[in-house]
């Protein structure tokens, strides 16, 4: 048997050989001529040194070693052309990659896609979500949306940036924790339960309210005087309040479906707002159309909800 491969452009013509069991209709299939396909599946049989076909009076059948060859074949095959479908997609279809924090993309983003992708099909949309609430942005991202002050993001874009949404907070809860632990008609009365925090560093937790500012700038002295839970992932703070563990803050933004649906409710009648927000940042430069388009539909979400 000899040790060279086998010739890469035999595999396709010998999958459609195995799956007609015919060599004229596989030639017919592959634009080609019948002795020139036998000649290449003798090629292949003499390289491996072990037939591949049975000649039958109706047509041909694999032997175990074809059988065995046109598993591995048909597999890869299929793994090679759903690359190619993919590569194919991505050069036919726009896409726009927009980098933000897995709490934007989670709670804003994702409940709102399929509506962008309904009314603009020939355009996609890659979320590039990131732990940071300053995630590093790679060369290739159109746009942004990140939390914190205007200026915070000035070297990490270089373009223009508006305010999405502005930091708004409220006290939330599970009903079910508001009818077991309240009502809270006045704010001193959350240091006696559980409060779930976002945890942070120092530098994070200057970018947006933390319990301890929170409640300084409610006119709130003294500490909680319930054990707190912490969690490093805003999904995490919501499924512990979905769960009825405690009272978390709830930006408006990230936590307004669930307040519409009532899964979540104001813990107590206290909003508190701060020069910060989500703010829609735009690579230097000129957008594409397809970017522009993406700008013009959360600037449009975003007037809608306010």
């Amino acid at each position: 048997m000899s040790q060279n491969p086998l010739d890469m452009g035999s595999l396709r013509p010998f999958d459609v050989v195995a799956r007609h069991g015919n060599l004229s209709r596989a030639a017919a299939a592959l634009g080609t001529t019948q002795p020139a396909l036998s000649y290449r599946i003798k090629q292949m049989e003499e390289l491996l040194g072990v037939p591949l076909f049975r000649r039958r009076p109706r047509g041909l059948e694999l032997t175990p070693e074809g059988e065995a060859l046109q598993l591995a074949v048909r597999q890869g095959l299929e793994r090679i052309d759903e690359a190619v479908q993919s590569i194919c997609r991505r050069a036919r279809t726009p896409t726009v990659r927009l980098a933000t924090d897995f709490a934007f993309a989670a709670f804003r983003l994702m409940p709102r896609v399929a509506d962008f992708r309904r009314a603009n099909s020939g355009v996609d949309i890659h979320i590039v979500a990131a732990q940071s609430l300053a995630p590093e942005i790679a060369d290739d991202i159109d746009l942004a949306v990140l939390f914190g002050d205007r200026d915070d993001f000035a070297e990490d874009f270089g373009g223009s940036r508006d305010l999405l949404i502005p930091e708004r907070v409220v006290p939330v809860c599970a009903p079910g924790f508001l009818k077991r632990c309240g009502p809270f008609t006045r704010v001193e009365q959350l240091l006696d339960v559980p409060l779930i925090h976002l945890d942070g560093t120092p530098e994070s937790g200057w970018r947006w309210f933390t319990w301890e500012s929170w409640l300084r700038q409610a006119g709130v002295a003294g500490h909680p005087r319930a054990s707190s839970l912490g969690f490093n992932t805003y999904t995490l703070v919501m499924q512990a309040v979905l769960a009825e563990q405690g009272v978390a803050l709830g930006w408006y933004g990230l936590v307004d479906d669930l307040l519409a649906t009532g899964a979540v409710v104001q813990a107590c009648d206290c909003t508190l707002s701060s020069e910060r927000g989500y703010w829609l940042l735009r690579r230097r430069g000129k957008l594409s159309p397809e970017a522009e388009l993406v700008v013009d539909w959360l600037s449009t979400t975003e007037d809608r909800a306010a």
